[in-house]
């Protein structure tokens, strides 16, 4: 690369055969550059005639001549076109409102699919949060296990098909970017743990509080109410927690699989069938039946059902993830919704001033399309419900452990940038390094709390 030539630094960087260079950039707002040939250029196999662009997809391509003169002429028309009246402008925004109503669509159905399976694999009850964090019940672990192994098979797919990968690429790219400068391992591993003792304490998880409200268990209003408490509460002192842990250094690889140099699919599919066979020997373990708080009724229907097993429920929940990739180019994800939400607090420009990390929720259009996912979780689970009369039927935590729990939940799962469906479901499922940081940590917040919580209920 020749000296004159202005770079942004990239993180890692992959061969994929000798005509294309993919980076993930570190620079979330990188124009276009133009890179001379040098002996990078020349060990992918490039010509003279060619030249390295990269652009704001976070990739870095190979471009001759006659392409970069098309590319020109473009813009040119492009240009010309805006000049020439406002028709083409408004048939631009019809097309894009039109694709805008789909991807709307999409999301609530996908929603609703999310809610009905974390219902059905009553996985939403306080007794299998906690249950799983004593080690006494494996139908939380079997059900999440399930969903990010079907989702690595979805997003595997997205990612082979030519029209899929391009926005599987931009959706890790987004991803990233919410961690490149601001989340390290210190964040990631306080964040999780803290995260981890505010779900035992509680009984619920940021992506699961929402198909409790729609269950009518007892108390959820109340770990809302604590949820959206520590969402405004990290808003307030965001600034000062990513000063004090902020990573020195850019990691080399954002991915498993760019560490190992190859594709996704290659890493994710092997992982995903690991991920099965645990499962499976979880299930000759300790079977899916003897962990329900109520049997299932022997003449009801699939839809009657109080439970289906927890792997068919896994299955159906983690499905969604190669939907949201093609249709919004995103993940599922839950904890964010509790900042768009607590963001509304800040009414006037002088409330806003106060945290610019709540107000810059406050005006993102991709964090209200979680909210709006994790609304419609609200109404699959109460339509799961409704459907076997299990409606209300759940026990609840004490008021004072739900709100309680809810605000050190979701304080730990903002310091962290994710929680059991973004770091969990998803961060896992596209192999994103710092949410294996992430999930160990929370699971040791989880038992340990829940030790504690065992031996002090044993001396009262």
């Amino acid at each position: 690369m020749s000296r004159g030539t202005s770079m942004a630094p990239v993180t890692a960087c992959s061969v994929y055969g000798p005509s294309k260079l993919r980076c993930w950039c570190t620079q979330p707002s990188q124009k276009r550059h133009e890179l001379d040939s040098s002996p990078l250029s020349t060990s992918v196999g490039m010509r003279p005639t060619q030249k390295l662009t990269a652009g704001s997809d976070g990739g870095v391509h190979i471009m001759d001549n006659k392409a970069m003169s098309r590319q020109r002429v473009a813009k040119q028309q492009s240009g010309n076109a805006r000049n020439d009246g406002d028709e083409k402008i408004a048939g631009d925004e019809e097309l894009s409102s039109r694709k805008s109503a789909l991807s709307m669509i999409a999301c609530v159905l996908a929603g609703i699919t999310f809610g009905f399976a974390v219902e059905k694999g009553r996985v939403f009850e306080p007794a299998a949060v906690r249950g799983q964090m004593s080690f006494s019940r494996f139908i939380m672990l079997k059900m999440f296990l399930s969903a990010v192994a079907t989702g690595m098979v979805g997003m595997s797919i997205v990612s082979m098909l030519p029209f899929g990968k391009p926005k599987f690429d931009q959706m890790r790219v987004r991803f990233f970017r919410k961690f490149v400068g601001k989340r390290g391992v210190l964040a990631a591993g306080l964040g999780g743990f803290i995260h981890g003792v505010g779900m035992t304490i509680c009984a619920s998880c940021p992506g699961v509080l929402y198909i409790q409200l729609g269950t009518g268990t007892p108390n959820a209003v109340l770990t809302l109410c604590g949820a959206l408490s520590g969402a405004f509460l990290y808003g307030m002192v965001e600034l000062t927690v990513v000063r004090l842990s902020k990573p020195g250094a850019v990691a080399c690889s954002n991915t498993l699989d760019q560490f190992l140099g190859t594709p996704y699919f290659v890493a994710a599919l092997p992982i995903a069938a690991m991920l099965a066979t645990c499962v499976f020997a979880l299930e000759l373990f300790q079977p899916w039946g003897s962990d329900l708080t109520q049997p299932n009724s022997a003449v009801a229907s699939a839809l009657e059902l109080r439970a289906w097993p927890p792997y068919l429920s896994g299955m159906l929940a983690g499905s969604v993830q190669g939907v949201l990739v093609l249709t919004l180019g995103d993940v599922i994800g839950s904890s964010t919704s509790y900042a768009a939400l607590a963001s509304l607090v800040l009414v006037t420009e002088k409330m806003e001033r106060l945290s610019p990390y709540l107000r810059s929720y406050k005006r993102s259009p991709a964090a209200w399309a979680q909210v709006l996912f994790c609304l419609s979780s609200v109404l699959g689970g109460f339509l799961s419900a409704s459907f076997s009369g299990a409606y209300g039927t759940v026990p609840g935590v004490t008021g004072l452990a739900a709100y309680l729990g809810g605000v050190i939940m979701v304080f730990g799962a903002r310091t962290a940038s994710g929680c059991t469906s973004g770091h969990g479901l998803s961060g896992s499922g596209i192999l994103f390094l710092l949410s294996f940081v992430v999930l160990p940590a929370m699971y040791l917040g989880g038992v340990l709390t829940a030790a504690v919580m065992s031996v002090l209920q044993g001396q009262v």
